[in-house]
């Protein structure tokens, strides 16, 4: 069914084959368009982003709709992506019954020595790890022919602050190298083991790290602290069979944009707020893909031309450059699907910058 929706439309090349050609070096036949439908997936099939969240085969059913109905060019299956190691580890989660996502409870890791009884979680029984795991698993079954199925895994240095706190995760950083470092380590391992799981099932992964962006902590912190052991991470993945990995951070990661390129990822992100022609220079520069986004919340707010206007600033940025993704970030949930729809109508009929056709 998904198959035939996208075959409707004028432009049949699958989501697949863009990425298939972006690696080989070439200019895909048109801009992927690749906005994250997490808890706004949910919504699709009507319900909330807590029942989908534990539930393997709602979850399944609203990844596999949003695919149905938007088409995009890369699936993340995912929801409340930065609770799921945390509470494999142990951190209550609190669930609701409307349409706030799931959130936790509460920093695990109060006190110092409370990290020498944490162990890294086995994937396979752990928590929700299992349920992401097979639920990605039936998702690339089911439409991984045509488009690109990745699971997700917490950063090490989110993750570290949610399980510590991130206030007093940044004092350990300043003044306790040695704990915060044997927890960014701990962290590290969590997540490669983690991402192992997703990889033996024929599905990628990307590294989600949204709380290192300036200002919530400085380029010198991230640069001396953290910046290796995201490097440590991305090689473990290519050890494990995974070629190209993304290190996703939203805000504005200007001031980190560099090392965040020098860890090996295969993907930079700009957000909304960052200068998108810089970014553009450096992703080719490195040769990474580029995934710029316009602001989500214009899927929720103002009007269509607005909306198609900031979509048109940011393929004039970065339409001429052949590694260019667009995105537009988490679709929020209440999101109107007909103004998604009318979003990817614009990027999939847009022209590249110097190109006529």
């Amino acid at each position: 069914m998904a198959a035939a929706v996208i075959l409707e439309g004028k432009n049949l090349v699958l989501g697949r084959e863009l990425f298939d050609a972006m690696a080989a070096g070439d200019t895909p036949q048109r801009v992927p368009f690749v906005p994250t439908v997490y808890e706004h997936a949910a919504a699709l099939i009507g319900r909330t982003p807590s029942e989908t969240a534990q539930n393997e085969d709602l979850l399944v059913e609203a990844q596999l709709r949003a695919y149905e109905l938007y088409g995009h060019d890369l699936v993340a299956v995912g929801l409340d992506i930065y609770n799921v190691e945390a509470e494999a580890l142990g951190t209550p989660v609190n669930y609701y019954g409307d349409s706030r996502l799931p959130s936790l409870a509460g920093p695990l890791l109060p006190e110092l020595q409370d990290l020498d009884r944490l162990r890294v979680p086995n994937p396979e029984t752990a928590g929700r790890m299992p349920l992401y795991l097979r639920a990605a698993e039936r998702v690339k079954r089911s439409i991984g022919g045509e488009v690109l199925v990745n699971g997700t895994v917490v950063g090490p240095f989110t993750l570290a602050a949610l399980l510590r706190g991130f206030e007093k995760f940044l004092l350990d950083l300043l003044n306790d190298g040695a704990y915060a470092g044997a927890l960014l380590d701990f962290c590290r391992r969590t997540a490669l083991r983690y991402a192992r799981s997703f990889l033996r099932r024929g599905v990628g992964v990307s590294i989600n790290e949204s709380w290192i962006a300036p200002p919530l902590l400085s380029p010198a912190l991230y640069e001396e602290k953290v910046q290796p052991v995201h490097q440590c991470l991305v090689a473990g993945l290519k050890d494990a069979g995974q070629e190209h990995t993304a290190l996703i951070c939203g805000g504005n990661t200007t001031a980190i944009a560099e090392p965040m390129l020098r860890t090996g990822t295969a993907l930079l992100m700009a957000d909304s707020t960052v200068d998108h022609s810089y970014f553009c220079r450096l992703c080719a520069e490195y040769d990474v893909m580029l995934r710029a986004s316009i602001d989500s919340g214009l899927l929720c707010r103002g009007n269509y031309a607005q909306l198609c206007g900031a979509a048109q600033g940011i393929i004039q940025a970065c339409g001429h450059y052949p590694k260019f993704i667009f995105g537009c970030g988490i679709v929020p949930f209440e999101a109107p699907p007909e103004r998604v729809l009318a979003l990817k109508e614009f990027v999939r009929n847009a022209k590249r910058p110097g190109n006529p056709h």
